[in-house]
């Protein structure tokens, strides 16, 4: 836990979310504290490591602890439901010693704090807050995993509070820059500072893995200003709900809160300029354990580790400076607690709801899904708009059988997808791989800072961006880049990337 005298004291796609990696290089940075920047912790699967001391407690004995910090962060990765029983018993427990709460939501915004009273009290229920703050609509996650601590919250008539600006915002800086805003935006805003913090500079390089390396410095300097307004609006909002003698618990991203280099950061400068006392700021961080190699038995490690009791059992390493405590989960095979489907929709001409990308290897694209599908039903429904779509699609279930009617010009067919999770039962090491959007998104207008000339099999494509030209030797299939070579001034290549990793 630290004090900061403060001098007073949130898919990558278009916006990004980063979460922490399981037992990952990411866990073991040294970052953050300098006291224990150097010095790591481990943990079992279903432990609460205090980093403070290296000791294992309970969450009972974590929620004591937390009782006195004015703002507790607890990250979350944000498809693990383990974790979301655990964040729900975190709220719970604290509630028990902290009974001035507000409980803070990166996925809401800040316009949606009416809708939440109103979900508070019992005036609306839960398909009537998420309609009124648009939750599908804005392409957030399914609302399962968030409403065990929601209910909580109802339960002790705790506030909620939302935490964001509309998405548009950090999507445009993402894009274009913190220039690109336009007067109320900035208004709405603030100043965002972007270049007092290497070691966070470092971080999110580090999420976004070799790929940083083959960008033009102003397209992952947009993308790291969009990262740091993220961060700055919810330590702003965080700030601006927080109760008088009461604390702020807020569920984010782990990224925004790993190493005290994102919201605990703004949460200092923000104090500062508001020349505002200082505070306690404690944070929670969940990390998974590796998977066991599947054709081994036995622990693997040093020969002089011996052969102790629980050895076999796969342990979570990380540094101390990560967070003030650290819980250590169950891996989940990547599998989620509910299905996705593999589309992405949007609202056609007169508003129905169409099929913008079937993302390649997804179940739709497989099943047959094309850009431009017109849903026309889904399990004998009709979803006369995309958000009543989009409610229908979040009740899906593994196991399910997902029927849809869709037009594709004059033909009209049925494509159906049988629900069924495809976990991954060990962990490999490969070569970093290159996630590409379809070749939809690389033609000419398709934004403001990039074009590309026409582009053929394996031809070679020019893409310019602000003044920088990188040329690119491309393969393409099924409408997708397969395979990225980076070609040098002579055109030999220089790096490569592929759609598929490459062991």
């Amino acid at each position: 836990m630290r004090r900061f005298s403060i001098f007073c004291c949130l898919a990558l796609s278009d916006l990004m979310v980063v979460p922490l990696s399981h037992g990952g290089e990411l866990d073991v940075l040294p970052l953050g504290n300098s006291d224990r920047a150097y010095v790591l912790g481990s943990g079992h699967p279903g432990e609460i490591v205090d980093s403070a001391t290296g000791e294992v407690i309970t969450l009972k004995a974590m929620a004591q602890k937390l009782a006195s910090a004015r703002v507790v962060l607890i990250g979350e990765e944000h498809t693990h439901m383990g974790q979301k029983m655990v964040h729900a018993q975190i709220l719970d427990a604290l509630a028990e010693v902290q009974p001035n709460l507000v409980l803070g939501m990166e996925f809401f915004r800040r316009s949606d704090n009416e809708a939440l009273k109103r979900w508070g009290s019992g005036e609306i229920d839960d398909d009537g807050l998420l309609r009124e703050a648009e939750w599908y609509d804005r392409g957030t996650y399914r609302w399962g995993y968030y409403r065990e601590i929601m209910d909580v919250a109802r339960r002790r008539s705790i506030p909620v509070a939302g935490l964001n600006i509309p998405r548009d915002i950090p999507r445009t800086v993402n894009r274009m820059g913190l220039d690109a805003l336009d007067a109320d935006q900035k208004a709405m805003v603030g100043e965002v500072i972007v270049d007092n913090s290497p070691q966070h500079q470092y971080l999110i390089g580090r999420y976004f893995g070799d790929t940083v390396a083959m960008m033009p410095p102003q397209w992952f300097g947009n993308m790291y200003a969009a990262q740091c307004l993220w961060d700055t609006v919810m330590a702003r909002s965080i700030l601006d709900v927080l109760p008088e003698g009461g604390t702020v618990v807020v569920v984010v991203g782990s990224g925004h809160v790993a190493f005290d280099l994102g919201i605990v950061r703004r949460i200092t400068e923000e104090l500062a300029a508001r020349s505002e006392a200082e505070i306690e700021v404690a944070t929670f961080c969940p990390i998974q354990a590796p998977i066991p190699p599947a054709d081994s038995e036995e622990p693997s490690g040093h020969p002089m580790g011996g052969d102790r009791e629980g050895d076999t059992e796969p342990q979570a390493v990380f540094v101390r400076s990560l967070a003030d405590f650290v819980g250590v989960f169950q891996a989940t095979g990547g599998v989620d607690a509910w299905p996705t489907l593999g589309l992405k929709l949007k609202e056609g001409e007169a508003g129905e709801p169409t099929v913008s990308i079937a993302w390649p290897d997804g179940r739709a694209a497989e099943a047959g899904f094309e850009t431009g599908d017109v849903i026309l039903d889904f399990n004998g429904l009709d979803p006369r708009t995309l958000s009543d779509l989009r409610m229908m699609l979040a009740g899906l279930e593994w196991g399910d059988r997902a029927d849809l009617r869709v037009q594709r010009g004059e033909e009209t067919f049925d494509l159906a997808m049988l629900l069924v999770p495809d976990p991954v039962l060990e962990e490999r090491q490969v070569a970093p791989g290159w996630t590409v959007e379809p070749v939809e998104a690389l033609t000419p207008g398709s934004a403001e800072a990039v074009t590309v000339a026409e582009v053929g099999p394996e031809e070679v494509t020019v893409l310019q961006s602000k003044g920088e030209t990188l040329r690119w030797a491309v393969t393409w299939g099924d409408g997708v880049a397969q395979e990225l070579h980076m070609l040098d001034e002579s055109g030999r290549v220089n790096r490569s990337r592929y759609l598929e990793p490459r062991a």
